[in-house]
């Protein structure tokens, strides 16, 4: 829950900038330092929009890492506002308008989705997703879904599709692995592989589909190859799944000392050249 509810509180996010925007300029109507809350609460770097998100639980977390990892998505809010419900007639059961307001400030409540997500593909127009994510067992409360009633009305007013996610829809060792993984997207704080990038990448990438190793062999060559310091090897093949030059199977939890054809390796092409490479090392 908010900490504080009333109207200087409304009119300080308004005037903020809040729920406005969009890419690396929206701003989330609620940030962790809003909260009281008993769910862990986590602020993360974007790379979709190169800015920070703030996300308001564990499960929240799970499933923007996700939304990051997939191609299709092109921008994501979260904690995004519905500044206009109250403008908009969609209220057909009038016992519905007492969910409005809040019960001691008598302050309209400003409803949020969890997620509002950009999406486009196959040519199309970008088009909307609004997302609540809850834990299920939150649905089974009267008042829980009351409130996302109104909010299915007032997105499906908008031609906006709207759905509700729960622990059941979210792979979690898939979401864990993305995370993981995407920990490694920029390595600019890494010189020693920014410096023979190319080199690495492709070196790495045979070694992963033509020989029969595990991963920690596999990085254990590469980093004699090159002499890097211990565990670049792993940063790098971090780095090779957050860029999608690395597909695997991430459903299932990864066991370094298991080889990449237990998980169905697939890299993208890779250049033969004239260096003895680490696979022929």
């Amino acid at each position: 829950m908010i900490r504080e509810w009333n109207e200087t509180t409304i009119k300080r996010f308004l005037k903020e900038g809040r729920g406005q925007g969009t890419g690396k300029d929206y701003k989330p109507w609620l940030q962790i330092n809003d909260i009281s809350s008993r769910s862990r609460t986590t602020r993360t770097f974007g790379h979709t929009t190169q800015r920070v998100h703030h996300l308001l639980s564990d499960l929240q977390l799970y499933y923007f890492y996700l939304l990051e990892f997939d191609e299709n998505v092109t921008d994501i809010r979260e904690q995004f506002p519905l500044l206009d419900f109250h403008e908009m007639d969609i209220l057909i059961d009038s016992n519905l308008s007492m969910k409005l307001f809040d019960s001691k400030t008598k302050v309209p409540h400003i409803f949020t989705a969890s997620f509002l997500v950009t999406r486009e593909g196959n040519g199309e127009e970008p088009h909307f997703q609004a997302r609540i994510v809850k834990i299920s067992s939150e649905l089974e409360k009267k008042s829980t879904i009351e409130r996302l009633e109104l909010q299915r009305r007032y997105f499906k007013k908008k031609g906006i599709d709207f759905g509700i996610v729960t622990e059941n829809e979210i792979n979690k060792v898939l979401s864990k692995n993305i995370g993981w993984a995407l920990a490694a997207y920029d390595i600019q704080d890494y010189p020693d592989l920014t410096l023979n990038f190319s080199y690495l990448k492709n070196d790495i990438l045979h070694l992963l589909m033509e020989t029969n190793i595990s991963f920690q062999k596999v990085f254990e060559k590469i980093e004699n190859l090159y002499q890097l310091s211990e565990g670049l090897g792993l940063v790098l093949f971090k780095h090779l799944i957050a860029r999608k030059d690395v597909q695997m199977d991430l459903t299932r939890k990864i066991y370094l000392t298991k080889k990449p054809s237990d998980y169905a390796v697939q890299v993208r092409e890779v250049i033969n050249d004239d260096r003895n490479t680490a696979a022929g090392c």
